[in-house]
């Protein structure tokens, strides 16, 4: 039961699991009990494990005891200042653009023997970033190598990575957080680009409030302009975000990325991060509904906008970021107080089989 809560268990065996809790009702009450009280449970104690997950899985941890390649200080016309994060294929300078005499952030390969995965993926995100120009993603000046390692220079966001922040979050916070996020994400796929590892880690949010997604080095292309050349193999993205889907192998879209979203929300929402097969159990309409239990006084129609990010059939979820943007710029309209009786202004997916209420198209 507890491998199976924490997503431990092969594909394989997931299948069985939920194939006799779909005929065995006895058993998907178990499991559904299970889960309500892992939510207790996780929220209680969410500070804790995340830090702790955040330490051990981040892919810019400060500081890693593995052997790198050290770059020199000065790199064509940057100067680097110091280490502001480093992960398994790169590291992250505060560096001085003494051309133009601005802080920049400076990302270097720093592996002793890059492999074609990380070169893949520095390609990638220079590609990626380059086709999008939006205030909700971070800006790219320029690429460049040195010694035959990959280097991108980005503009210096002097703020906090959602990793960084003490969820759960006041969900008003949140929901500005969610309309920036979308944003982003928005310009990204109007360009082609699904970005595939979205996570707090990816995101930086600056003292004025405004989130800007960053780390495109998974990214995957779709439209008439494809892929680079080079593509990252496999299965790829943090286990822990990926969409149902993904975890089959099915390629990425525009779903998988608001998938991703819904359950960064519900994490900054709650401090809890749900199991798959939780999600799997709820589903949108049931995430939406244990969101508002966990949070008293949450919108309902933002806690039904995550859940509806969060269904387990694609299908179920946004078709695209621009109907979600709509849908959270709807419900954070200032001075706008919903009123309770009335039905959300969500997609059909989201309401209950066999509950088809007129929905008004104000957004």
């Amino acid at each position: 039961m507890v491998a199976l809560l924490e997503g431990r268990l092969e594909t394989a065996a997931n299948s069985v699991v939920h194939r006799h809790a779909a005929e065995c009702s006895a058993c998907r009450e178990l499991l559904v009990a299970a889960v309500r009280s892992d939510a207790r449970q996780g929220r209680a104690s969410s500070v804790a494990t995340m830090q702790a997950g955040r330490a051990s899985n981040s892919e810019w941890t400060a500081a890693r005891p593995f052997a790198t390649w050290k770059p020199p200080l000065e790199l064509d016309e940057f100067r680097l200042v110091r280490l502001l994060g480093r992960g398994g294929m790169g590291a992250v300078y505060l560096a001085r653009d003494t051309s133009l005499d601005r802080w920049v952030a400076l990302k270097l390969c720093v592996a002793l023997q890059p492999d074609v995965g990380t070169l893949a993926s520095f390609a990638i995100e220079a590609c990626a970033i380059a086709r999008i120009k939006h205030p909700n993603v971070v800006t790219m000046f320029r690429s460049g190598e040195v010694d035959g390692r990959p280097y991108l220079v980005y503009e210096y966001v002097d703020g906090k990575s959602l990793a960084e922040l003490r969820p759960p979050l006041p969900w008003q916070r949140v929901l500005d957080i969610a309309v920036g996020l979308s944003r982003g994400l928005h310009a990204a796929h109007q360009c082609g680009v699904l970005h595939r590892d979205l996570k707090p880690g990816n995101a930086i949010l600056e003292p004025d409030g405004t989130v800007k997604l960053l780390d495109f080095g998974l990214a995957s292309f779709v439209g008439p302009e494809r892929a680079p050349p080079l593509a990252v193999p496999g299965v790829v993205g943090t286990p822990r975000y990926m969409a149902p889907e993904i975890r089959l192998g099915a390629p990425a879209t525009a779903q998988s990325d608001l998938y991703a979203l819904g359950l960064l929300l519900f994490e900054l929402c709650t401090g809890w991060v749900p199991s798959p097969v939780a999600i799997s159990l709820d589903d949108g309409v049931g995430m939406g509904a244990l969101i508002s239990d966990l949070v008293p006084g949450i919108d309902p129609r933002f806690a039904m906008v995550i859940g509806c990010c969060l269904s387990e059939d694609p299908s179920e979820r946004f078709a695209l970021a621009d109907t979600l943007c709509a849908m959270l710029e709807h419900i954070a309209r200032p001075g706008f107080t919903p009123a309770v009786t009335s039905p959300p202004f969500l997609p059909q997916p989201l309401l209950p089989r066999g509950h088809a209420p007129h929905l008004r198209k104000e957004y």
